[in-house]
């Protein structure tokens, strides 16, 4: 017996543990439905529903007439109706969920057959007081995403810089983002509701891989990204930096894609970068960075299965010139270059220059989604990406 309750408690510790560690994937709504004498309409229906997919959500509102609707798909646009029996409905389109958003709506209904006037919507997400912002949060929407798609380096240290609390730090391996002045490993990062953190603590960018500096899931699959910084919300935490939020994209009724090559090489960067006047600025050695990738989305029954699918391809040759400045050894160019003669002379094995080594940076990305409306109170999302580095 003594072992059964032990066994009962290390279950519930780790599902105390798994549910804090849970990343926000979705949107709510809620609100309060009245007439126009202000008296709040027990009963009344509501409905949202998200046009790309066609998939609708809908409550009652209680005893106070107020209505709560979780689990919502982030952005839209989404039509909302409500309706109560002797009075005009109420309606509200082209309205946009951001990420972890609870979009509030006050409506007010009329007896009068006349055009409903006086309506009094309420949704200032960026009201710093606003009650379901809880604490510092900054929101990237997918229009932001493309319009700064085209990075030098595509990696999320791009697209968090819009976070006003964020400062860039460089660490030996590469920029990173640093929050509230907090250690950039202290940082945790969620993709659709799973934390993807570099678990070793070696990568600056702290993701998976990041020293191979391949992004586990290129730019174009994101739907939305959210920076939460002290948050007193129990949904997300076990972070003192930054609790960086992500969702991918989903497939809608319509079809859509793209197609995207990023090309960069030394005649596109120009001379040594330096704010030194008085250094003598080179033109840099030869390098590629070559990026190609598509993603496709779309119904396979409209309205209720849908698809997405995202590939990308990264090849850069990256130069590594000798700098003699920086060379912490005793010995001259042309004494190495007599070392590296003479095991080629006397041990017939070449170890290989050191002026100008090309390093290769090669990664490959898969990711695929299916989305199942199965009625209004059940979907399935299933998700799965790939991704190698070399």
């Amino acid at each position: 017996m003594k072992h059964l309750y032990l066994l009962l408690l290390i279950f519930l510790t780790a599902g105390l543990y798994t549910a804090s560690a849970q990343g926000i994937t979705t949107s709510s709504m809620t609100g309060v439905v009245t007439n126009d004498k202000g008296e709040t309409l027990p009963g009344a229906t509501v409905s949202a529903k998200h046009q790309p997919t066609g998939k609708e959500y809908g409550v009652v509102t209680n005893e106070k007439g107020i209505f709560y609707i979780r689990n919502m798909n982030v952005g839209g646009p989404y039509v909302i109706d409500v309706n109560f029996v002797g009075y005009r409905s109420f309606k509200l389109s082209e309205v946009y969920l951001q990420l972890g958003q609870e979009f509030k709506v006050t409506a007010e209904l009329s007896e009068d057959a006349v055009q409903l006037e006086g309506v009094d919507i309420i949704a200032d997400q960026d009201d710093i007081f606003d009650g379901n912002r809880m604490g510092a949060k900054t929101v990237i929407s997918g229009e932001v995403i493309q319009d700064i798609a085209p990075t030098a380096s595509r990696n999320l240290t791009d697209y968090l810089r819009y976070t006003p609390q964020a400062g860039l730090v460089e660490t030996g391996d590469g920029p990173a983002i640093s929050f509230l002045g907090q250690n950039n490993r202290f940082n945790s990062i969620f993709i659709d509701g799973a934390v993807n953190n570099d678990v070793f603590g070696l990568a600056g960018s702290g993701t998976n891989g990041g020293q191979s500096g391949i992004q586990p899931i290129s730019p174009d699959a994101f739907e939305q990204l959210s920076v939460s910084l002290s948050p007193y919300d129990v949904t997300i935490g076990g972070f003192t930096g930054g609790g960086i939020n992500a969702v991918t994209r989903s497939g809608t009724n319509n079809i859509e894609g793209s197609a995207y090559y990023f090309f960069r090489n030394q005649g596109l960067a120009g001379r040594t970068p330096t704010d030194n006047e008085d250094f003598d600025r080179q033109r840099l050695s030869d390098f590629t960075a070559q990026t190609v990738g598509f993603r496709v989305g779309g119904p396979i029954i409209k309205d209720k299965l849908f698809f997405f699918l995202n590939g990308e391809i990264q090849r850069d040759e990256i130069a590594q010139p000798f700098d003699e400045s920086s060379y912490r050894g005793d010995a001259t160019p042309a004494e190495l270059d007599n070392l590296r003669q003479t095991v080629i002379d006397r041990y017939d094995y070449d170890p290989g220059g050191f002026r100008d080594n090309t390093r290769e940076q090669n990664g490959n990305k898969i990711f695929a989604k299916l989305n199942w409306n199965i009625n209004n109170n059940h979907q399935i999302s299933l998700r799965h990406s790939y991704s190698y580095a070399e």
